[in-house]
This record gives C-alpha cells, structure tokens and sequence, in this order.
C-alpha cells in the first residue's frame, strides 16, 4: 500500500511539472510553454566577459561555437542553473567547397573535402557525368542515396558532435526548393519542380523528394539513437510545390526567413506547415531578419506571429547586423497558453486574416488582412509598447525597455501585431 501511494504521489508530480510547461528537457532544449526564449545565431568569438555573462542570462541556445565559447558561456549557465544548447553546424545534402571551413573537432574550423573529393560516386553529376556545384557559394551537391556517402556522413557528423559537446547538428540548406535555384543551370533535370515529380535513377529510382526524406530519415535515427538532435533548414516554408515531409524525417525545423512575406495565402501556408511539427513536439527554430533594428512594427509582428502557435520546443531569433542583440520584446511575460498546441489556425481566427491567441497574463493578435481591424475590449487592458532594443555592448547592455498604455480600443493595421495584458 505505502509503494502504491508512492507511484500516486509521483504521478501527480510529474503531471503537474507537465501542465506548467516543466517537463523533461528534449535533447537538451527547455521547454518554451510558458516562456519566449531565444536560440542565436553564431555569436561572436571575440566577446568580453560582460557579453558572455549577458549571453548566459538572455540566450537558451546557439550554434557554430567551438569550445572555448562555448565553456565560457556554460561557466555562467551552471551557476545560475540555466540552460544552454548549442548545435553543431554541417551542410545537410551538400559538400562544403575546398575554400569553406566548419568545426571539425569542437576546437578548429576545417575542411574534409581532401577525404570526400576521393570518392567520385559520392557526388551528384548532371547527364554529361560533371559534378554539380551551387552557383550561390559553390557547395557540391551529394548523392544522398549513396551507402558509401551516408556512412561517411553520420559517423563524421556524429564524431563532430561529440567532439563539441554539441547537442545536435543544424544542417543547413537542407531544402529541396533550393535545387532549382542553385544547380539546375549545371543539371537541367532539377528545373522548376523536378525535384518533386522527376524520378532518377541515381536516387534508386525515387525523386529527389522521396530520396531526401530517405536520407534524413536514415540519419535522424542514427543520430537521435545516440540522443543527439538533427535540425534541417528548411527555409520559410513558402515553396507550394515542395510538400516533403520535413515533419517525421528529422528532429525538428529551422525556419529560416520565417513569416518573412506579405502575402496571406503563404503565411497560412507555412504556419499550417509549422503547426504540423508543433503537433509532433518537434524542436522549431524560427530565424528572421530585420532591415533595421527601429521597426518596431515588423519586430512586433515576428514576435506574435511566433507566439500565435508556439508550442513546448519553439525558439526565436531576429537581427540586422549583429547576431549578439536582444530586444525587450523577448522579457514580455504572458504566462502560459490557455489553450496548449494549436492544432489549426481556424482556432484562433476572429475574423478573415484577424488572428488571437489567449495566455494566461494576455493575449497576442496579428492582422494578415488587408484592412485595418478595430478592437474593442470589455474593459480597459494594457497594450506593451516596444523601446530601444539592439546590439549588445561590451560592457553587457543593450538600450532598450517596455512601457504600458491602458487602451479600451485598438486599431491593428494589416501586417502588425500586438500583444495586450490584462494586467501590469
């Protein structure tokens, strides 16, 4: 009886940490129900103590660190019992060029093309038996079906890994849609939307869709067997021909240029696609860019777009020139969502292209329509407005606050967002 209530008491436990958004880390990601919380790009290598302290108190994450950084950082982390994930960066389907370098062993960028470049049958060749490079940054496209280049690449990746006491690799330009842009001018076969429709013999038989999603597969087990992560980038998700499975194959997304687009159709497209693996718990990063560190409106609209359908693993991060910024935006405290994985965006619709989704401390929306949409509340709220916000200087500051404007009403323009408290 006494083991009995023992397993009771546990259960409960355990199910309360859960419903607060405590559950057991993934991966080494924390869980992101009840917080925003930010995963860098590369940050800087030459950062002063005051930044590296700053980083340990903001920042859940980044990537492309050799260890040095990567100590310094988790010096802080552990003493303030913070998180910080940091992934390993490789290119998912292609070969770096001879010129471009990686961490090869957690402490010195590097190259293995001497290695790759004696295996022929591991790269892609066009009809004329050429190999097939990009003509963005002349990376090499890979024959992903090929045994002896799959082996290669999930014992590398995996020794790399290891190597920086990284917890998963991000693999970038790991996204079909770029074939068409970056190598059809060298292989004419991979035009247009080939890399969906076209079969090819060198892929066994499938396209290049139902290979990728081979391969990612086949290197997501192998890596996530030894409890390590794969993170694809697969850009913003706007391409409406390229409807791969970027949903089981892998261990979650990188969505680059994410909600970057003024066009309604595509946004709901990708926010379909991301809630898609959201709804599998998948690890999603969403990455966008600013023109300028004042827009304020465009800052505020990445930020709810992302808490619209946030989920238990969704991390943000936005910029203009310097990867080490931080935004006030990032320290607003909603609280947890009252309704936990938005499973379709018909939930939170009030209106056509008028979005709101409740927290517990308020409530986000965003206007993807055309027209102005006027809100009016039951009683009088508190609208967060957005100061400052940038760069983070040597000595570990950044100029920028929140400040709070008791509304009744509010007009949302088209492409804004804002979120509202219920109480400050």
């Amino acid at each position: 009886m006494k083991k009995f209530f023992v397993c009771i008491v546990c259960i409960y436990v355990l199910l309360y940490f859960v419903s607060n958004g405590l559950s057991s880390d993934k991966f080494g990601f924390p869980n992101t129900r009840c917080s925003i919380m930010v995963i860098a790009d590369q940050l800087p290598g030459g950062m002063s103590e005051r930044q590296v302290r700053f980083v340990a108190t903001h920042f859940v994450g980044s990537q492309k660190l050799t260890l040095n950084i990567s100590k310094r950082i988790r010096f802080y982390t552990r003493y303030f019992k913070r998180p910080f994930v940091v992934l390993h960066y490789h290119l998912g389907i292609w070969q770096q060029n001879p010129k471009h370098t990686f961490i090869i062993d957690g402490e010195h960028w590097g190259n293995d093309w001497d290695y790759v470049n004696q295996h022929e049958d591991w790269f892609w060749h066009n009809e004329k038996g050429e190999r097939v490079y990009s003509r963005i940054d002349g990376k090499y496209l890979m024959n992903i079906a090929n045994k002896g280049f799959r082996d290669y690449w999930k014992r590398s990746i995996l020794r790399q890994i290891k190597a920086g006491n990284y917890q998963g690799v991000f693999l970038d330009s790991a996204n079909i849609g770029l074939l068409q842009w970056e190598v059809s001018y060298l292989d004419p076969r991979l035009k247009n939307k080939n890399a969906r429709y076209k079969i090819f013999k060198e892929l066994g038989y499938r396209t290049w869709k139902q290979g990728y999603e081979d391969f990612m597969k086949d290197l997501t087990q192998f890596l996530e067997k030894h409890g390590y992560a794969t993170i694809p980038n697969t850009c913003g998700l706007f391409t409406t021909w390229d409807n791969t499975d970027y949903y089981s194959t892998a261990s979650g997304a990188f969505i680059e240029g994410a909600f970057d687009t003024k066009s309604a159709s595509d946004w709901k497209m990708a926010m379909d696609r991301t809630l898609r693996l959201i709804k599998r718990d998948k690890i999603v990063i969403f990455q966008s860019y600013l023109k300028k560190n004042e827009d304020i409106t465009k800052r505020m609209y990445y930020l709810c777009s992302y808490l619209l359908i946030k989920g238990n693993y969704c991390y943000i991060n936005y910029f203009h020139n310097k990867i080490l910024s931080w935004y006030p935006e990032y320290g607003i405290n909603l609280g947890c969502p009252k309704k936990d994985i938005i499973k379709s965006l018909y939930e939170l619709e009030q209106k056509r292209g008028v979005y709101k989704r409740e927290y517990k401390n308020g409530e986000v929306w965003v206007n993807i329509s055309n027209s102005p949409y006027r809100i009016k509340f039951k009683k009088t709220l508190v609208q967060v407005i957005l100061v400052g916000g940038g760069p983070v200087d040597r000595d570990g500051n950044y100029h920028g606050h929140l400040e709070y404007e008791k509304i009744d009403e509010i007009n949302l323009f088209p492409w804004h967002g804002v979120v509202i408290l219920y109480n400050n």
